[in-house]
Formats: C-alpha cells, structure tokens, sequence
C-alpha cells in the first residue's frame, strides 16, 4: 500500500496550516491606551504572538515558562435587563434576588431620576435552572417605594433589607438607610431608619455581613472630608444600634462605588467599583482582617471588568458600547458562587449580566489574592487528573498477528467481524473508568478510522466492506454512555517508514524523511480533532516518535521541537479541553512504569531541569500530571492463548494503590480480540476488579471536608462515634488552587491519646494510606509543611478486609 495519489500536493496546504497554528491568535493587556480606546492597563488588543518565544531552534533554547494567574469566573452572558444592583441571596433552599428597579425605565425618552419616589425593592423567586433568566422567575413582593441602592441579609430564618431612603426632594441624596424583615419576604416589617448621614454627607449603596459575634455594614458616603467616594463601615449587635468603627474607612485617596461586603475565615473582602478615567469603570476586590488595613488584589485581577465590544442595554443609544462592570454581588448555590453585575456605560441604565465560580465564594475570593509562584492545572488537566481512572485499548493489525506491532502487514487481515464497541464501553466502566483512550494509529502506521491522507486504513479492510470506522463506532458508544473519550495517535510510523531508533531518551535518532511525514501527520490529527466530538485527551507515546524533543539527525544534530510544538498547538486550538500525554509540550507525563506503578512522592509542578528524570522535556515548567498506564496480559496487544496472563483482581488492587493512591491517574489496558470483542474471562476480570473497588470505598466510616484553608501544624479531624476498626485513609487536596501539602502526618485517637499511624509528603489529587489495623475513636489529619493556605478537598477513614 502507498499513500493515496495527491497527498504531496495537500502537504502544502497541511504546511500552511502548520505555520498558521504556529502563530496562535491570543489577546495582550497593553499599557498604551489610544484616545479611543478604554484607558486601563485591561486593553484588550488582538495581536499574533509565537506561544512561547523562541519555539525551538536546532541548538536553540527555550524561554522559560512562567506560572499564569487564571480568572476562575466564567461569564454567563446578559439578562437583557436595565437593572443595576441586584442582590442575590439563598432563603429556605430557594434562590432570590433583590431587585433596585427604577421606574424612569419604564418611560418613553426616560430621564435618570424621573419618578423616583415610586422606584421600588423588589423580591423576585428566581427558577433554579434558569438563574440567567428573569422572565421565568416570579415576583414575590415589593417592600419598599421610594427607596433604592438596596441589599439583603439573611439571618436566622428571616430576611433583613437594607436601603436608601430616597425622600421627597431629589433623587441620589440619601440622608437615611432603612431596615425591614420578613419571615415569608410576603409580609414585611415597617421601616426602621438605622443610620443617617451628617450634614454635609448623602449615602449611597450599603451592604451589611455577618462576622463572627457582630454585624458590619458599608455606606458608601460622599463625606467632604476625602474625595468621593468613601466607603465607612459599621458595627452592630442587633441589626437596629450602629455605631461607626473607628478609622474603619476605606477609598480616602482614590474613587471607590458599588460596593459590596462579605466575610469569610477572619477576612473581610470589599468588592468596589474603579474608576479607569474617561468614562470606563471596573470591579476589583480589597481585604482586611480589621476594616483599619486593606490589601488591594493586584490591579491586572480585576473581579469583573467590561468587554468593549458588547452593545449596552436597549435604553442607551445603539452606537455606544460597553465601558463598565459594576455593582457586583454573590452568593453560594448548590457548590458554585452566583455572581450577578450590571454592564452600560454608567448612564441612565444597567444592562444586568452573570456569572458562575465553580466553588465556594471564600475559595473564589483568595483567589485573587494567590502568590502568582504558585502553579495550577488548567481546565482540561483538571478534568483528567479528576477522572483519574481510564480504559485504555490497544486495538489494530496487531490483533490478528500475534501482537508484533513494529511491523506493517496487508490490511486485508483487518476483520473483527463482531466488533462491538458497546462492550468495550461497559468494560471500562465496570471497573470506574472515566475515559476510554484508543489507538487511532499505532506504530504500524494503520488507521482505524478512513483517513484521507492514506489507503492504509479501514477503507482498506474487509471489515465493514472497507465502510468502517472504528473511532466512530467507539466515539458514539461513549457518548451514549457517558464515558469520555481520549484518542492515541502514534508519532511513529511503520508503514511510512517515519520513526525513531528505541534507543533510551536523550540518545534516539530520527528514521525516515520526517519532512515529508509531518503534514501527513498534521492531517490525521486534524482529522481526529474535528471529527469526533471533544476529547478528554491526545495521547502521544514516546516510543518510536520522530517529533520528539531529544530526537537528533543521524548525524547527531539537534532536530529541535518546532513540529512537535505545532502538533500539540494543534491540539490546544481545536481541543482546548483536551489533556495532551507525552509531546513536547505536555500537560501529562508517563510515570515511568508500564506496570501501573508511580514513584512516591509525586509532585504536580516540574520545575525546569527536572523534566529527563520525571519523562518530560528538559524545558518543562509548570503543572504536569503522572499517568501510569498497565497492560493486563503478558503484551499490549491480544494474542490467542494468553487468558493466563491476565492479572489477577489483586494485583490490580496493587497497581490501584500504587498509582492513584499516590496521586498519580492509572490507565488500564483492555485488548479486544481479533473477533473485535474483549475476551469474556478478561471482562470478568475488569468487573471483579470495579466491584472490589466498590467494596473498599464506597462506604466510609466518616469522612469531611475542610471548610477553610490551614497554616503549618493545622489538623482535620474525622469522629467515628465510637471505637471502630480502621487501616485506611484517604486524602485529596484541592488541585485547583495547585499542590500545596508538602508533608503531612495521620494520627488516630485510641484510648484517649493521639496515635501515629503514618507520615508521607505529597496528597495533591489523592494519596491512599495504608496502615495495620488499629482501633480508635478519632482520625485526624496534620499538615507539617505546606505552602500557603492549603485546601483539603476531603478526608476519609475506611475499614478493607483483605487490604493487603
């Protein structure tokens, strides 16, 4: 077989592509602001930049990577509403906002401040499933007119609405804030004024939290003393007798508006509004643990900002565009932090938008505060180390010729007439796995899919009278089941004669014209990104791979990483959620072990120089997961007669304890055979091994999660009510904020003393203890050496028969 007619001529076209991945499109902050443009260091100006400059050379360097702060809120995107403060709040397991609505905006022509003295506080019942959409939510009542600038506070089992009173004079010249409450936001409390301001003074916004054993209120305040605005706050033990904290102000030398106050730990957090000059405004975020001293979040972080290129609200003039984000609000809901913020231009009328955190608000907020060192995984990197548990499956010509997949034999032998994908699926998830990875093309060079860049291929085979595809029939099998899919495409290439020597890394040449190969290659994994619905992840193998970063000429010269690095751009720019294995620029790396296991202590961060030792490139710096992978006969591949190599349901338990129990994500080989089905003993054996893993840990004898983040010498208890046996314990750390723990201590309660049971160094996605059973009352978890603030997302404590 030879590569189809033409494809030389597409390899131009392929290159083309190449270069044009090569130069991604991305977006900068510019500190120059043109006079048209928003003046804030957040310009955002489209420009095309190299990924990382230089890429390669041969015997070029790379720049070294550097650690980047991410912004974890995700916008949602416009509620086509005016409104502009809006407080969302949690009463009784439904979901509320409290609503500012001014009534000059149901005017023709409206005028700001038209008919203030009927604007309204409204409460409406938002649908939970549709929290962006006003129109399915339910007007519950209106307790106050004449009032504006309102927020709620929920406390014991009541409803507590803070605003401004307008008077009877002008609008935006608040002298009072009045309190209500309610038990059923039906029927409310007469108004108590709480606050008024001194003579010279108007108020603004307001916002009260609780802290600890007393309640604290913001009023935003025009005092004449400092520029406007100021924010002053408040303390009170009942809700109604405030007295204002001494020194406690904050914006004395700068604009500061919409604000909004929470306290979370022993923090106090200030989202405000900032002003950027010429009409432009953003939402950025302060703390302070006394009101007296505030630390500012660095200004490249703001909390929410504006996007120049959104048209405003249907109340302003169509040809003006968005220059605010303002008067944001928060709260927690079902595990996420609901966000709702007004966009405009800070004229006549807001144009309410939302947003999601995909976590707890404390978490959200000392987010923006993280030591920028700190290095974390990035979205698709975090959805695989959460999987941690895949199926891969070895499947190709190397099923019907004993499992010798270093050479390339006649498609015709292609024929697994019963190919069921369906069964591969159950399989993988009989024993928990989250995602299915196949070999598209392994080093044979045949692809399991009708590639158009060659005949070597299933168009080439029997099977299905040359109309199959197998990618397909996997790919649609795992959506219907709902098992992700990762595809595996061989770098090396038998049947074009592309590869690289077996020597060990850092000593391999190149074999074959990789020139003429790339584009080629390009193409396929073009096809394979486009053509099947999104990946968890591309698996690159090392072996035989002649894009890889050591790989040197014949004579010995550097071939430098330029292809490699445009393959896995590829990848980044087509499957952005997708986890890329192996390559010269990896967001996972092999764990050194075909045999399931991963060296402890393992660390998520690989700091430059450290890449060789750990199977990554030299260069590498930054958040790079371990993936051991195990085949579970004597060969990657099926070959008749080997039902008795299959590992037995304890050694998998091993190999289980041995990688995801250290941190690291395990791939578990499965090996259909030449029928195309998975053996029976084989899909026996799977099962059996997910049900053990079922016995072991899905009952716990207690389990928690920390609420706040620790210092050095902090612990986590777990209370087992009574003495039971135990010999297990389970750790996770919460990756999302980075790896943090770097040595911890178990301990356990028995007989009224606390108990050693075991020590290690690295949790980061789970660390399994294992210890000899021991009776106690009390488990509990020290951290002894850590980075700043580390987060435990769970512990838990089990009793396993037959654990080791």
């Amino acid at each position: 077989m030879q590569y189809t007619p033409g494809s030389q001529s597409r390899q131009a076209s392929v290159l083309v592509g190449m270069i044009a991945c090569l130069c991604l499109s991305i977006v900068i902050r510019s500190d120059a602001a043109e006079t048209t443009a928003p003046p804030h260091k957040g310009d955002w100006v489209p420009i095309y930049l190299a990924p990382e400059e230089p890429i390669a050379s041969v015997g070029g360097t790379e720049t070294q990577a550097r650690p980047v702060w991410r912004d974890p809120i995700i916008k949602k995107g416009k509620l086509n509403n005016p409104l502009v403060e809006v407080t969302p709040f949690v009463f009784r397991g439904q979901f509320y906002l409290l609503e500012n609505w001014q009534k000059h905006w149901e005017l023709d022509e409206s005028k700001d401040g038209a008919r203030f003295e009927k604007d309204e506080i409204r409460i409406r019942r938002m649908d939970a499933s549709h929290l962006g959409d006003l129109e399915r939510g339910e007007m519950v009542s209106v307790p106050l007119i004449g009032h504006g600038l309102g927020m709620a506070l929920v406390w014991q089992d009541e409803v507590y609405v803070f605003a401004g009173n307008w008077g009877k004079k002008q609008k935006w010249r608040i002298k009072e804030i009045s309190m209500i409450h309610s038990a059923d936001l039906k029927t409310w409390s007469d108004p108590v004024t709480i606050l008024r301001a001194n003579e010279n003074e108007h108020f603004f916004n307001v916002s009260v939290c609780r802290a600890d054993d007393r309640f604290v209120m913001l009023v935003e305040s025009n005092d004449p003393a400092w520029p406007a605005f100021t924010f002053k706050y408040f303390e009170s033990d009942n809700l109604t007798d405030w007295r204002q904290i001494p020194d406690a102000i904050y914006g004395k030398e700068k604009y500061v508006g919409g604000p909004a106050l929470y306290y979370y730990g022993d923090t106090f957090y200030t989202l405000y509004l900032q002003s950027l000059g010429r009409g432009y405004y953003e939402t950025r975020v302060t703390r302070s643990r006394d009101l007296v001293h505030w630390q500012d979040a660095p200004t490249e972080r703001p909390f929410v900002t504006f996007n120049p290129e959104n048209k405003v609200h249907a109340l302003r003039p169509a040809d003006i565009r968005e220059k605010n984000a303002s008067d944001a609000e928060l709260c927690a809901y079902q595990g996420k932090t609901v966000i709702y913020y007004t966009g405009g231009d800070q004229h006549v009328a807001g144009d309410l938008q939302w947003a999601l955190y995909d976590g707890e608000p404390q978490a959200l907020l000392e987010h923006f505060f993280e030591e920028p060192s700190l290095y974390t995984p990035n979205a698709a990197q975090l959805n695989y180390q959460h999987n941690q548990l895949g199926a891969f499956v070895h499947f190709g010509l190397a099923s019907f010729t004993g499992g010798n997949f270093m050479q390339a034999p006649d498609p015709s032998v292609f024929a697994p007439d019963e190919l069921d994908a369906k069964q591969w699926v159950l399989a993988a998830k009989s024993f928990g796995a989250k995602h299915i990875v196949l070999t598209a093309k392994h080093h044979s060079g045949f692809c399991l899919w009708p590639t158009k860049t060659t005949d070597y291929s299933v168009k080439s085979a029997p099977w299905r009278d040359g109309k199959g595809d197998v990618v397909r029939e996997l790919a649609d099998a795992a959506q219907k089941h709902g098992i992700q899919l990762g595809l595996y495409l061989s770098g090396g290439d038998k049947h074009f004669a592309c590869t690289s020597t077996p020597d060990p890394m850092g000593k391999r040449r190149l074999v074959g014209d990789r020139n003429a190969y790339f584009p080629v290659f390009m193409e396929q994994l073009r096809e394979l990104l486009t053509g099947y619905g999104e990946l968890a992840t591309v698996w690159f193998d090392g072996a035989y791979d002649p894009f890889g970063w050591d790989v040197k000429s014949q004579e010995g010269d550097p071939l430098g990483t330029a292809y490699g690095d445009a393959i896995c751009f590829m990848v980044r720019d087509l499957q952005p959620r997708a986890a890329v294995f192996g390559g010269t620029r990896t967001d996972m790396r092999w764990s050194g072990s075909e045999q399931g296991w991963a060296p402890y202590p393992i660390w998520n961060v690989i700091k430059r120089g450290e890449g060789p030792a750990l199977w990554a490139p030299p260069y590498i710096q930054g958040w790079v997961g371990a993936e051991a992978n195990v085949h579970t006969r004597s060969n990657w591949f099926w070959t008749p007669d080997s039902d008795g190599s299959l590992k037995t349901v304890e050694q998998l338990m091993k190999i289980y304890y041995g990688s995801i129990g250290r941190g690291a994500n395990l791939l578990v080989n499965m090996t259909p055979d030449n029928r195309g089905l998975i053996p029976d003993l084989e899909v026996a054996r799977l099962k059996a091994f997910g049900k053990k893993l079922e016995a072991c840990y899905s009952q716990p004898l207690a389990a928690t999660k920390s609420k706040n983040r620790w210092r050095e010498g902090d612990t986590l208890e777990l209370s087992l009510g009574q003495k039971q046996r135990v010999n297990h314990v389970v750790v996770e750390e919460d990756i999302r904020l980075g790896q943090r723990v770097g040595a911890y201590e178990i301990e356990a309660l028995v007989d009224g003393r606390w108990k050693s049971l075991g020590q290690g160094q690295s949790i980061g996605r789970k660390r399994i203890q294992q210890f000899d059973a021991i009776e106690a009352t009390k488990i509990r978890l020290r951290v002894t050496r850590t980075a700043p603030l580390p987060k435990i997302k769970n512990l838990a404590t089990y009793w396993i028969e037959d654990a080791r």
